[in-house]
């Protein structure tokens, strides 16, 4: 039986132009794919990009080529990224070369599993990422004579009238916090959270391959922060989970995520857990993760879940990459981060405390 090793990346949360499709062929003999994967984002000092192998081959078991590094890494990289300017001519604006690091010594080690840990490389570069260029990332293989490359916008996250997100800028609602008790009258309403993406007007027209807006997908995750105070032992310790919101798509310049607030009483009661023996609860502030994704990555997710995965995925790897080239898969593009705090109102803690669907949780105040 032919076996397949397929290098598998997690994608992140917290993301179209030019694409193809590819299907593995379970008759070929023996080549290499090359798998490309990176997310840059503004917020970040050092960008990292993957590059590794995916590979088939007849006689060696997929266990026996995942544990070695020679299968999984090319000997002789090129790597390059390209700053293509979006606002004048469309040009080359200059050009960085990325060096090959151990990802171990740059402070991310490998998670344990069926694949070696060692070495742990990716190609890295520094430095700010200016939304005025695009960045092309250019990948030459001198002993195949391959050459493979994929373009990514940037999307602004450093700004906050950029990458506005009410709940951590806006200081009165920010100074309000959260609301969403319970009560008969107010049973069906709902806890609305959000966040908008703008170009700053002085940036000209947009224009990234058709795109008007690098930013078409957002997503947010609420972390509920706590504390379980054992009052036997006097001992602290500190917990938090966190409750996905899902993706949205931009819709008037804005990305918007309501949830009913008997659901959120019931996403608490998930998080928290029954109180341990002689345990009382102390809520912490929360913790608002928003992320804006491109087009490319917001068309990567359609077709991961309408393609499936497992026994019944309607193929052995992804049918969507934006890397152009002739034996490559992967994901090159961009995302946007913005993480803070907010309290949760006196209104909704007093509501949490007396709530019969939290009783089990035993909360009893908060440690702000």
């Amino acid at each position: 039986m032919k076996r397949i090793a397929f290098l598998s990346v997690a994608t992140v949360l917290l993301f179209l132009m030019d694409s193809c499709s590819t299907k593995f062929d379970v008759a070929a003999p023996y080549k290499n794919i090359t798998v490309i994967y990176g997310f840059l984002d503004q917020a970040d000092t050092a960008h990292y990009i993957r590059i590794q192998k995916a590979f088939l081959d007849n006689n060696k078991s997929a266990l026996t080529m995942a544990q070695s590094a020679d299968s999984n890494y090319y000997a002789s990289l090129n790597v390059k990224i390209e700053r293509i300017n979006l606002y004048t001519n469309g040009g080359i604006h200059d050009t960085i070369h990325l060096n090959r690091v151990d990802l171990t010594a740059e402070g991310y080690p490998k998670q344990a599993g069926v694949f070696f840990n060692s070495p742990n490389y990716a190609y890295k570069f520094t430095g700010f990422l200016d939304p005025h260029y695009s960045y092309r990332i250019v990948v030459s293989n001198s002993a195949t004579g391959e050459v493979d490359s994929a373009e990514a916008p940037v999307i602004i996250d450093t700004d906050p009238f950029a990458f506005n997100v009410p709940f951590l800028d806006d200081s009165n609602v920010n100074r309000a916090g959260l609301t969403f008790y319970r009560t008969p009258v107010t049973k069906a309403d709902e806890l609305s959270l959000g966040c908008t993406y703008t170009l700053p007007s002085s940036f000209g027209t947009y224009n990234f391959y058709g795109q008007t807006t690098p930013a078409t997908v957002a997503q947010m995750i609420l972390r509920f922060n706590w504390a379980d105070s054992n009052f036997a032992t006097q001992q602290i310790t500190y917990h938090s989970s966190d409750h996905d919101l899902g993706l949205v798509g931009l819709e008037n310049g804005s990305f918007d995520f309501t949830m009913k607030n008997i659901d959120v009483y019931y996403a608490i009661r998930t998080a928290l857990g029954v109180a341990p023996a002689n345990t009382v609860r102390l809520l912490n502030r929360c913790t608002i993760l928003a992320y804006l994704g491109t087009p490319d990555y917001n068309t990567y997710q359609q077709i991961q879940q309408a393609q499936g995965t497992g026994l019944t995925g309607s193929e052995i790897g992804p049918i969507y990459t934006n890397i152009k080239g002739a034996n490559v898969l992967g994901l090159f593009t961009s995302k946007g981060t913005r993480v803070g705090n907010i309290s949760i109102s006196r209104e909704t803690v007093d509501s949490l405390i007396v709530s019969p669907i939290l009783s089990e949780m035993k909360i009893r105040g908060t440690k702000y």
